[in-house]
């Protein structure tokens, strides 16, 4: 009984720790604590193992937990992964503009002096007419 107690609340821990954050160890160690010992009374166990077994299956469900919030962060770190790769679909929208002499030239030059589009004149308002 004491093993399957202790997976019971090894994979408990997972569960929780993929979904919850800390604090949800608090009211459910409790309770473990609180049925882990209930079981001990029913079963008419000395208080020695009744200890051992609720002192267990709060180990299973801390240690459960942590490796729920490390595969969660797995998890979460291979999502990011694949959605960065949506967002660059190639190595060339990825790379970095070239910085050849001619763009660090035109660089420093103040703004009036680069060569520019020319501009469409506009039509005027018709309320500005009236």
């Amino acid at each position: 009984m004491a093993i399957s107690l202790v997976v019971i609340s090894f994979v408990a821990g997972i569960a929780l720790g993929q979904w919850f954050k800390v604090l949800i160890l608090v009211p459910v160690m409790s309770l473990a604590l609180g049925g882990t010992i209930a079981a001990g009374i029913a079963r008419a166990d000395d208080v020695w193992s009744t200890a051992f077994v609720a002192i267990a299956v709060v180990t299973g469900l801390q240690i459960g937990y942590l490796i729920g919030i490390w595969l969660r962060s797995f998890i979460v770190g291979a999502r990011f992964a694949r959605a960065s790769r949506r967002l660059t679909p190639t190595l060339e929208a990825a790379r970095s503009p070239p910085t050849d002499d001619a763009e660090l030239f035109a660089r420093e030059l103040p703004r009036d002096d680069r060569i520019s589009r020319p501009r469409t004149p506009r039509a005027p308002n018709s309320s500005s007419l009236a």
